[in-house]
């Protein structure tokens, strides 16, 4: 949303004086509700919300259950821990109103939620504690947290839909890099007839996909479902720019100018279409960057940081690559006739002079 609104300025502000963002649930169900309101699981939920309000301090703001209200009445400076029994518990919520009760325990079935709320955070981080807590659950011992037999725990609410969300999002990102990967990598091996020159094509692409995701990664931008396809799209942008630029240097040296020669010549001459076209993407993209929303914003900042990205990297890191496969005939193997190759006594060391004012 617009983050000069006067709806997130709000949401902003209650952030910062309740020091609240979220909720993170613990559903715990069992087969029969009355193993719900047994000592062991009171002992067990009680040790559990301890200690995972003592070891997330900086992540969790507050605790809540259907033990919440008995336990805390208790709670005071060195005293001995009190666990109340099961069934003080199971009378404490018969007593309850209606609403209380809806809110704790499911009348549909076995069921019921310890409330964590969270304090604000990234959600790398609250991943982090997310999974940590799985495997709390899942531990038996004494640095483990493994409910009663019979009882099943198991994170939820807002703060696992955001996590989910974002690892869904890494997960498919890295996948359709893959993927976007392969198939430009079968599509250069026809249309190119070869697989050392699809290769040579697509150096300059992976390298321009692990500097794109190292720039993103320094200067802390956000990934979004816009910004997943990040990926793909330094790929697709890197590939054209990598494929014309191998073709124009096959047609310089059908020409018969040496490897280096053919080199400096299609740098020269399409590079710096390359570069007008790259840098008109670029500014145009990167108006985006100046929206109020967040998505709008980073998607923007990232295409343009990607778009120039694969134009470095096209521009600079592949010839050279052409430049020293050619020295060993990999480049034109199979598509130039050997006879044409290097017929002129001398190279052409700078770009042929442009007549047309002439």
């Amino acid at each position: 949303m617009n983050q000069h609104s006067q709806n997130r300025k709000d949401v902003a502000t209650l952030e910062r004086e309740t020091g609240a963002s979220s909720e993170l649930g613990i559903y715990v169900t069992a087969d029969k509700q009355d193993e719900l309101f047994t000592d062991k699981t009171m002992d067990w939920m009680e040790g559990f919300t301890n200690d995972s309000m003592r070891r997330y301090d900086d992540k969790l703001l507050v605790s809540s259950s259907i033990l919440t209200p008995l336990a805390d009445l208790v709670d005071l400076p060195g005293a001995t821990n009190y666990v109340p029994t099961g069934k003080l518990v199971k009378a404490s919520y018969d007593a309850a109103p209606e609403s209380v009760k809806a809110f704790t325990v499911s009348d549909r079935s076995p069921a019921f939620n310890i409330l964590f709320i969270t304090k604000p955070g990234d959600l790398e981080s609250r991943a982090v504690m997310i999974d940590d807590m799985r495997e709390k659950i899942a531990e038996k011992g004494s640095e483990g947290n493994l409910p009663p037999s019979g009882i099943n725990a198991t994170p939820s609410g807002l703060a696992v839909v955001g996590v989910g969300l974002l690892q869904n999002l890494e997960s498919n990102r890295v996948q359709l890099t893959y993927l976007s990967i392969f198939l430009v990598f079968a599509f250069l091996t026809v249309r190119l007839k070869s697989i050392v020159r699809s290769l040579l094509s697509l150096v300059p692409v992976l390298i321009a996909v692990g500097a794109s995701s190292l720039v993103a990664y320094a200067f802390s931008l956000k990934l979004s479902p816009m910004t997943a396809v990040g990926g793909p799209l330094v790929i697709a942008v890197c590939t054209e720019f990598t494929s014309l630029i191998l073709l124009r240097f096959i047609e310089e040296r059908e020409r018969g100018l040496a490897p280096q020669a053919a080199a400096d010549i299609t740098a020269a001459r399409t590079g710096r279409a390359f570069i007008v076209s790259g840098m008109t993407a670029i500014v145009g993209v990167a108006v985006i960057a100046t929206s109020s929303l967040p998505l709008l914003r980073d998607f923007g900042t990232i295409v343009a940081m990607n778009v120039l990205v694969a134009l470095v990297s096209a521009l600079v890191i592949l010839p050279p690559i052409m430049v020293w496969a050619e020295e060993k005939g990999w480049v034109t193997r199979g598509l130039v006739d050997p006879a044409k190759l290097g017929d002129k006594t001398t190279d052409e060391a700078t770009p042929t002079p442009d007549l047309a004012g002439a």
